[in-house]
């Protein structure tokens, strides 16, 4: 499933680009991916494996979908684009149609006129040399009456001029024929080249349909397999909740454990006690209230951070991914490679080291006072119970044991037993 997601986030990069898919993302999409599961891994501890499988589907589905969504509006918009240059020149070449086809008509209209022209000439051409003229000249020409003498004159100027219009109209329809011809040649060569342009433009539209087609198979794909996992997902819902509340009771056998190892004396109830006082009167109040007796908050109780990662999941009360319950998270994630090395935030005495349900491989150190910090999903232990280890000695390696979704630290801090903000105890920077 992780080759496909790569897959998908491959073309998504390539559309959006408005270039052919490559096949390869880049560093900073891939990131950004790897981060989205490292979160959802996170927030899903303590589910099963199928409703993890899940999640991890769900946040790759996250991560590209919205890339993959603007990828289908970029490839519609060049498809529209495309679709619009084809129709326009689908109607030049419609108009280059239609002119070659007027113009073939003239020209044939054309060669016909000539054709007339010059059978009119023919005719004239052949009286003349059989002589019918020169007997009719002769016939007007003996008259004595003046008036037929006239008459007969103008019938000869008449058979003159016939003749040399008859030339003249074989002459100007040869001339218009020509221009015809021109015309329709001059037609026929921008009907092809229209023809030529309106096949490109299709052609293009046809590849820009495909793009699109291509972009919103990847949707179809990414939410296709978001619907699969929640339906695998909302199927493990009971399971996931008893998971769940299997977590939450080793946590209070760890509380438990923890106590015992370190009892607080009176003092240290008395200390809780007042402390607790003054936060509430300080609620009441309306004014902060300030604890110079608490090292928490400014990380100068001299924590360091226990291992070389980023922060992938807060401390506290947060929803369920994917079924929207409301649960608590007892500690601060970090996500790391499996087999970086984990130190002790604080020296101290181990008082747990070895498998503790969905904690798997687990490591807590007593600092006294009742403060203590757990360190868990480890790969391997490095550590034995009772041993008294220094603040920032290497104590194990990063796993992915017991209710993990991936190599991680799930670091918790407690006092008298109970989780309280790791983040109070540690270096703002978040760094080593």
């Amino acid at each position: 499933m992780r080759q496909i997601g790569l897959l998908l986030a491959a073309m998504l990069l390539g559309l959006a680009a408005g270039s052919p898919v490559s096949g390869h993302s880049s560093e900073a999409e891939l990131d950004e991916v790897q981060r989205e599961k490292a979160r959802m891994a996170a927030e899903l501890e303590g589910a099963t494996e199928e409703v993890q499988a899940a999640g991890q589907i769900l946040a790759e589905a996250a991560a590209l979908l919205p890339d993959a969504e603007q990828a289908v509006a970029e490839a519609e918009g060049r498809l529209a684009a495309a679709q619009a240059v084809a129709a326009e020149a689908e109607r030049k070449a419609e108009d280059a149609r239609e002119a070659l086809e007027a113009a073939e008509a003239e020209l044939e209209a054309a060669a016909a006129a000539v054709e007339e022209a010059k059978n009119a000439r023919i005719a004239v051409l052949t009286a003349t040399y059989r002589g019918a003229e020169l007997l009719t000249v002769d016939a007007i020409l003996a008259s004595d009456d003046p008036a037929t003498a006239v008459d007969r004159g103008t019938y000869l100027q008449f058979l003159i001029e016939d003749k040399n219009s008859a030339v003249e109209e074989v002459t100007l329809q040869r001339r218009v024929a020509a221009n015809a011809e021109g015309a329709a040649s001059l037609a026929e060569t921008e009907a092809a080249a229209a023809e030529a342009a309106a096949e490109a433009a299709l052609a293009e539209a046809e590849d820009r349909y495909g793009e699109a087609e291509t972009a919103r198979a990847t949707v179809a794909a990414l939410v296709d397999e978001r619907t699969a996992a929640l339906a695998v997902a909302e199927a493990a819902e009971a399971a996931a909740a008893a998971e769940y509340k299997e977590l939450e009771a080793a946590s209070e056998q760890l509380a438990a454990a923890l106590v015992a190892a370190d009892p607080p004396d009176e003092d240290d109830a008395d200390e809780a006690e007042d402390a607790e006082e003054v936060e509430d009167a300080g609620d009441e109040g309306g004014e902060e209230v300030s604890d110079d007796s608490s090292s928490e908050g400014d990380g100068s109780s001299g924590f360091v951070q226990p291992v070389d990662g980023w922060k992938s999941s807060d401390f506290g009360w947060r929803q369920h991914p994917i079924y929207g319950t409301s649960r608590f998270h007892g500690g601060t994630d970090f996500a790391a490679g499996q087999g970086t090395t984990i130190y002790a935030a604080e020296s101290g005495t181990v008082v747990q080291a070895g498998w503790n349900g969905g904690y798997g491989m687990l490591t807590c150190i007593s600092h006294g006072e009742g403060l203590s910090t757990c360190y868990a999903h480890q790969s391997s232990i490095w550590v034995n119970d009772g041993e008294e280890v220094g603040r920032n000695e290497a104590i194990g390696a990063v796993g992915s044991t017991g209710a993990s979704t991936g190599a991680h630290l799930h670091f918790e801090v407690r006092v008298n037993g109970e989780q309280v903000e790791p983040l109070d105890y540690l270096p703002s920077c978040l760094c080593r």
